[in-house]
């Protein structure tokens, strides 16, 4: 009989054994966590105006800004284009809310859908538009992730 009980509890330990093995494998939380920052991260450079290594986009053009007060006279929006500032790289909005995270087993990404945000993450010198990254990694997201990576590896993240 104590032959059958240790059989049974190997197997018990075995069993977990296995569960833990599959969830090493299994990064869904990680990357969610990590995509979840890069959209935090990506929003931060909208709020302040700056790129990936945190220098202020080039500012915008007198008679863009010209244009922007006058179309907002236009739709009766004037008194906020007096009091406020014009927005770099949001007239609209639409850009800053099209950023969306998702993340798989396997991967955490950040991105948007909408056909200019490459020109204006990269900048487009035949058109005069100039580079204000907004997307990307920089040194210290690379880092923070190494660490969330081995932490997990560790089993200390969660």
């Amino acid at each position: 009989m104590k032959a059958k009980l240790k059989v049974i509890r190997n197997l018990k330990n075995l069993d977990k054994r296995v569960k833990a093995v599959k969830s090493m494998y299994d990064i869904t939380y990680l990357t969610g966590k990590i995509s979840r920052d890069m959209k935090k991260e990506v929003d931060m450079r909208f709020r302040n105006e700056v790129d990936t290594d945190g220098r202020p986009w080039k500012g915008l053009k007198g008679n863009t800004i010209i244009s922007r007060y006058n179309s907002g006279l236009k739709k009766k929006r004037g008194r906020r284009a007096v009091k406020g500032r014009s927005r770099i790289l949001s007239n609209t909005g639409r850009l800053r809310n099209s950023i969306r995270a998702r993340n798989t087993r396997t991967e955490a990404i950040v991105g948007t859908n909408t056909k200019y945000a490459a020109v204006h993450n990269f900048g487009y010198p035949k058109r005069n538009i100039p580079q204000r990254r907004f997307m990307g990694l920089n040194r210290g997201q690379r880092i923070k992730y190494k660490d969330w990576i081995i932490k997990w590896k560790k089993g200390q993240l969660r």
